[in-house]
């Protein structure tokens, strides 16, 4: 079911095409479609197989930015080394830490660990600084694990080491990434760094690092898995009776979401196209008083700019607020059937209902990608103008940093293409080896 007044068909159309940048996301997706094709998606009932045991060896992903690490000389990667050795020295056991996200062993630890295929202890270790805060994979990669640890019930695998000072490091930051890392028991080791590495107090804090991450290692092996939770007994689901425990909510949960999360975006399209308005309207103005006026008449119709963009600024910055809020609930529904599907391919009743689900999700994604291209060139204008004046720097901040919300969602639809696109390889394998 589509919200009031929204229909498939008008997803295509000429004036839909024309309400903004952000109706790509959608206007692509036949939702009518990929609701069906999720309601006759039937799960075979299986208990997952943990593909290792806990008594694995503790690893991490060593998260940083190479151009951080050409700063300080190669010290960060040194750190991580130090730490390694520190580890086994005190336990008597071995930590790896993976620090090439390019590497292939990286990218099959990632996806085990991401799609709950390990039952090992693997911390996610980013180290933090300015530049990391900006940079869209390490952002994706943190968030996405954030929402991996707090799914199975083990937060204290995200141990942030904060580097370098960030501004605005706080728990109810309006940058998600942030906000999770001022969350996070995260260690400071901004004067830390400056220390010699030979230094008492630099190899202190070496081994207090270390004994952390074997206490948290110990901790975690002793709790038990976290599950999802066995819906009530329901007599009226006989079409989806060998669904396994959770899926059946995970599909009544998109159905419900879909429409909404559709609607916030069209929420935050009509926002942001209203911030054209006042914007044309004060141009020629300031374009005018730019050749002959004083530096005071300039600020003062900046200041009457930025009293109206304040209020579309919040209203942007709270229906930004709400779309994380649902991509990371339809991530939690969706990853759970993408999950079921690979287990068990011949779930589906038929191929051409997981081609019509995948055909949907490919065109969030491409469609996606199109609306950040235009969001990051906005984006960018927009920081240009708040540098003009400090009135209007409130405003446009909260828009910058509402934008950037948005981008970070795009790291949501590449992992779901990412997951299709291993069931489809091995469907296509068993093909080829017959």
């Amino acid at each position: 079911m589509l919200p009031h007044g929204y229909s498939e068909a008008h997803l295509g159309t000429r004036a839909g095409r024309r309400r903004g940048p952000l109706r790509l996301l959608v206007r692509n997706l036949r939702i009518a479609r990929f609701l069906r094709a999720v309601r006759s998606t039937r799960l075979v009932c299986l208990v997952k197989c943990l593909s290792m045991t806990t008594s694995e060896q503790p690893a991490g992903f060593w998260s940083y930015v190479h151009a951080d690490n050409e700063a300080e000389h190669g010290r960060i990667l040194r750190l991580c080394n130090l730490i390694e050795a520190e580890y086994s020295l005190i336990t008597g056991n071995e930590i790896h830490m993976f620090v090439d996200r390019d590497d292939i062993s990286w990218g099959a630890r990632w996806r085990d660990t991401i799609d709950d295929a390990l039952a090992a202890t693997t911390f996610f270790i980013p180290i933090v600084t300015a530049r990391y805060i900006q940079r869209p994979e390490c952002r994706h990669e943190l968030i996405q694990f954030s929402k991996h640890a707090e799914r199975r019930g083990v937060k204290e695998l995200l141990l942030p080491i904060l580097y370098s000072g960030v501004p605005r490091l706080e728990e109810d930051a309006e940058d998600e990434v942030k906000a999770i890392i001022s969350s996070t028991q995260y260690e400071n080791w901004t004067t830390l760094r400056l220390e010699e590495e030979q230094s008492a107090q630099y190899r202190s804090a070496v081994n207090k690092l270390a004994l952390r991450l074997a206490e948290i290692a110990e901790m975690i092996a002793d709790r038990p898995e976290v599950l999802d939770p066995v819906p009530a007994e329901n007599t009226n689901v006989d079409e989806f009776a060998d669904v396994s425990p959770g899926i059946l909510d995970s599909m009544a949960e998109i159905e419900v979401l879909f429409p909404s999360w559709t609607k916030t975006i069209e929420t935050l399209s009509s926002d942001i196209e209203a911030l054209s308005e006042p914007f044309n309207r004060y141009a020629p103005k300031m374009q005018t008083v730019g050749r002959s006026a004083s530096a005071s008449v300039k600020l003062a119709l900046a200041r009457k700019l930025a009293g109206e963009l304040n209020p579309i600024a919040d209203r942007i910055v709270e229906t930004s607020t709400i779309y994380t809020e649902q991509a990371l609930q339809m991530d939690n529904g969706i990853s759970k059937i993408l999950l079921s599907i690979a287990e068990d391919p011949s779930s589906t009743n038929d191929d051409r209902d997981f081609a019509a689900f995948a055909t949907g999700i490919r065109s969030l994604r491409d469609s996606g990608a199109q609306a950040i291209a235009s969001l990051q060139r906005m984006n960018e204008e927009v920081k240009r103008v708040a540098s003009m004046s400090r009135d209007l720097r409130k405003p446009l901040g909260k828009i910058a940093r509402a934008l950037q919300r948005f981008m970070d969602g795009q790291g949501l639809f590449d992992e779901w293409v990412r997951r299709i696109e291993e069931i489809e390889n091995a469907e296509v394998a068993p093909r080829r080896i017959n």
